[in-house]
């Protein structure tokens, strides 16, 4: 299993490419990354120590699950 710091440097990396994607208009692929770095950040929650790091990893998680869910708006739906 990975360390936290590594999580959390993967985590924030992922974030950063989708915030990236997210700017050229790459919607799909901005929420795929946004749901990589809560997926991991949700895990971190769970492995933080004091509440303090808890929530703000809350709070960035929180971020990113508000933006996937306006991004989902902004894909068409597949039929």
């Amino acid at each position: 299993m990975p360390s936290s710091k590594a999580m959390l440097a993967t985590a924030l990396a992922k974030a950063n490419t989708a915030v990236q994607l997210d700017n050229t208009q790459s919607h799909t692929f901005a929420r795929k990354y946004y749901q990589e770095s809560c997926a991991l950040l949700t895990q971190l929650i769970g492995r933080a120590s004091n509440e303090e790091d808890r929530v703000k990893l809350a709070t960035i998680r929180q971020t990113y699950l508000i933006r996937i869910d306006q991004l989902k708006e902004l894909i068409p739906e597949e039929s």
